[in-house]
């Protein structure tokens, strides 16, 4: 079961976006405060202090600015990436404070994913940003303008995945398809996906080079799993639920969203935990599993899981821990 913790009481404009852990014992959560409001928008970054959840000081910045991702390398080496006065912005934080990290522009960054040895960061269009340790380069990925990358993760220092979609056609014709790379250390190169002809790849997570999940969503149908095992892609079948499921993301062994009754529209937060061949739903404590929510999200170490969710009375995070 999830158990919540201690959270601080945040704005209600306060948007969620992304989660990550470092160990059993260090985790983060990023998102965006004064989102839908007259005030500027501006980074919002969460952390695990062992006790409690805080609020992190961050650097001033001179325009409105939003996070979208984060990724944790090691507890003194984290990420967060977002945007800034139409620029890629991208935290630091060492263990100690956050600092601006200066990079090249791409047009609208989307995520990170961060190694003890390299840095990349994907977003809207065709390249890349990639930190070998000293130098922050632009890398291109895909091969037309027309194609995005969304979601990105690691699965060794020089074994990375990235996801996103593309567009075909043109006027009432236009149409989705899902596109992926691997960059092998030196270079990008696309590959082949699951056999899903339109949609895009909205999530990515990895444990091993031969253990890969994606989850892959087309129009208003949900997102659908799929899981890598070194040699080929197999489906793995939804979550059985009641109600209207909408699955909304996929790590390793989860998935999260939402839930609505026939009767209505209310969405409830839905959790579901792979166990050996099928989905196991994980109980939350009752007055969440009532609640209607928004910004769902999870990130695991595989004995730790942390989630997160927003209800009409505010950011809860919740905890589960592997017996």
């Amino acid at each position: 079961m999830f158990r919540p913790v201690p959270v601080p009481v945040l704005p209600p404009s306060t948007a969620l976006a992304d989660l990550a852990t470092a160990g059993e014992h260090h985790a983060w959560l990023v998102g965006t405060t004064g989102v839908f409001t007259s005030r500027p928008t501006a980074p919002l970054v969460l952390r695990w202090t062992g006790e409690t959840w805080q609020v992190e000081p961050l650097p001033e910045l001179p325009a409105p600015a939003s996070l979208s991702g984060v990724s944790a390398a090691a507890p003194d080496d984290v990420w967060a990436v977002g945007n800034s006065d139409g620029h890629p912005l991208l935290l630091h934080y060492d263990g100690t404070t956050w600092d601006i990290v200066p990079t090249p522009r791409i047009t609208w960054a989307k995520a990170v994913a961060a190694t003890r040895d390299e840095v990349h960061v994907v977003g809207t269009g065709p390249d890349t940003l990639h930190y070998d340790g000293t130098t922050w380069r632009l890398r291109t990925a895909l091969s037309s303008a027309r194609e995005s990358l969304q979601t990105i993760t690691a699965a060794g220092p020089h074994d990375l995945w990235a996801g996103g979609g593309g567009l075909a056609g043109a006027g009432p014709a236009t149409y989705e398809y899902p596109v992926l790379a691997h960059w092998d250390g030196h270079t990008w190169t696309e590959i082949t996906g699951p056999r899903t002809e339109r949609g895009h790849v909205a999530r990515l997570a990895a444990t091993t080079p031969d253990d890969i999940w994606l989850g892959h969503v087309r129009d208003t149908d949900g997102l659908r799993v799929h899981r890598w095992d070194g040699e080929q892609w197999t489906a793995v079948p939804p979550p059985p639920d009641t109600g209207r499921l909408s699955v909304h993301g996929v790590a390793a062994g989860w998935t999260w969203g939402v839930r609505a009754t026939h009767r209505s529209f209310e969405t409830r937060p839905a959790f579901h935990r792979w166990t050996d061949d099928h989905w196991t739903p994980v109980a939350l404590p009752d007055d969440l599993a009532r609640a209607s929510a928004s910004h769902v999200g999870l990130a695991t170490t595989g004995t730790t899981t942390w989630a997160y969710l927003k209800t009409a009375a505010g950011v809860h995070i919740l905890r589960h821990t592997v017996p």
